[in-house]
């Protein structure tokens, strides 16, 4: 099959490529697919992976055209510097951090409806990138990005599949009446698609609700990791028993309640804990208070600080740990920080909702606590594997197996190929 795979920017709501993407683009490609991965409205840093992944390519650099509308007319060579990977502005970091709702909340709808000039303008760019080699499917990483939907059918004359990425959560961060209108314009698009593609039934269901879509338009296809690049040779790390934490830093992502469990443990129990902590800073207010709190007494010589790992990087920081904890308030969607310290030989505990506990029905490497569970369940979870490092061991070595089964990036990229090919095969327009 010939797929056009379009994600969006890091500069503009929808976002950048994320793992999951990096993952299905690179599996559809190794099972002999001819994917196009482009990255619409600038350049997509891949989410886990270091500085700017090439396997997109940016059809523009839009953020300084936007806010310094002069250089619109610049020459093409130096048009050609602007569009290439530099740091810009999240859109979706901003959404978490509630700051500029007045930028976003108009962007969300522009973006959209599917008519303002920018994206005419990237429209114009991707037919000519495709040269008239039409696909045989295209995919959208997010819903965000379906204002592109009616266009794309009636230029390309394919059907369009779409995935989800938690797109809701950056709709309802909106203002009103913006907020209103982005959830009309969504369901209006996702008539379009073909499929909508959930990588969890928890996550379907919401989806189907979300999008007011008939859950025979629904499909869900796991995340995969490159099991094998990850799996740790060596044995688990028991002593000193780290605890890792990799997610970005923000208040529905929990590291406040895991550090009240670690200080617990230090109070509380005979356990030596030493706490590593890596992930994006999203809440400058958040972090500081609880940086402090890392720097107190009962905390200060047993905690590690890092900033966004990628790479290598990622697999050295979950060869390090005795234990991963998920300790986030909102239901993880993709959970690849799971899948990762899974198939390192990490065990892992997390709350039991979202697709965490669909992970753990084919790879068991872990506790769950109950959604929503206090610190002190996580103290009480820490303390029982601190305890039995020969059932932590064995929890490791499950789960690394289970995952090279069943969320490698090979075995979910060919599920995402049959659920396409049979689409094509009933219906190919």
């Amino acid at each position: 099959m010939r797929i056009l795979y379009l994600v969006g920017g890091n500069d503009v709501l929808a976002g950048g490529a994320t793992v999951r993407d990096s993952a299905f683009v690179r599996g559809l490609q190794d099972g002999g697919h001819d994917v196009i991965p482009v990255s619409l409205y600038g350049p997509a840093s891949v989410e886990g992976e270091s500085g700017y992944s090439r396997l997109f390519l940016p059809l523009e650099h839009n953020t300084i055209r936007r806010y310094f509308p002069r250089l619109a007319k610049v020459p093409s060579t130096l048009g050609l510097l602007l569009r290439r990977p530099t740091p810009v502005v999240s859109m979706t970091s901003i959404a978490v951090s509630g700051r500029r709702n007045d930028v976003r909340g108009p962007l969300a709808v522009s973006l959209l409806s599917g008519a303002n000039k920018m994206q005419r303008r990237e429209f114009s760019r991707l037919m000519e990138l495709l040269d008239g080699q039409t696909p045989d499917a295209v995919i959208l990483s997010n819903t965000m990005l379906s204002g592109l939907t009616d266009a794309l059918r009636s230029n390309l004359g394919c059907p369009i599949f779409c995935l989800t990425q938690r797109s809701d959560r950056v709709i309802e961060a909106l203002d009103e009446p913006y907020r209103s209108d982005a959830r009309k314009l969504v369901r209006k698009n996702a008539r379009l698609f073909r499929m909508v593609i959930c990588s969890s039934r928890y996550f379907a269901i919401r989806t189907t609700e979300s999008l007011a879509l008939p859950a025979a338009r629904i499909r869900v296809v796991p995340p995969g990791v490159d099991a094998e690049a990850l799996k740790n040779p060596a044995p688990r790390r028991r002593l000193p028993f780290t605890i890792g934490y990799l997610a970005p830093i923000r208040k529905d992502k929990g590291l406040d309640i895991l550090v009240d469990a670690v200080e617990s443990l230090v109070r509380d129990t005979s356990v030596e804990p030493e706490l590593w902590v890596a992930g994006r800073v999203e809440d400058e207010r958040y972090w500081n208070r609880l940086h402090r709190r890392l720097e107190g007494k009962t905390l200060a010589s047993r905690h590690r600080i890092y900033g966004s790992l990628g790479g290598h990087e990622r697999r050295d920081f979950f060869e390090g740990l005795s234990v991963f904890v998920v300790s986030s308030r909102e239901p993880e969607s993709r959970a690849t920080h799971v899948l990762e310290a899974m198939a390192a030989g990490v065990p892992v505990i997390g709350p039991a909702c979202g697709i965490i506990p669909e992970i753990f029905q084919y790879a068991n490497g872990g506790l769950l606590v109950s959604s929503e569970a206090p610190a002190w369940m996580f103290a009480q979870a820490l303390e029982l594997l601190a305890s039995m490092p020969d059932t932590a061991d064995e929890m490791g070595r499950v789960g690394s197996e289970g995952i090279a089964e069943y969320f490698s990036i090979g075995c979910s990229a060919e599920k995402l190929a049959v659920l396409i090919e049979e689409s094509l095969a009933q219906d190919p327009k």
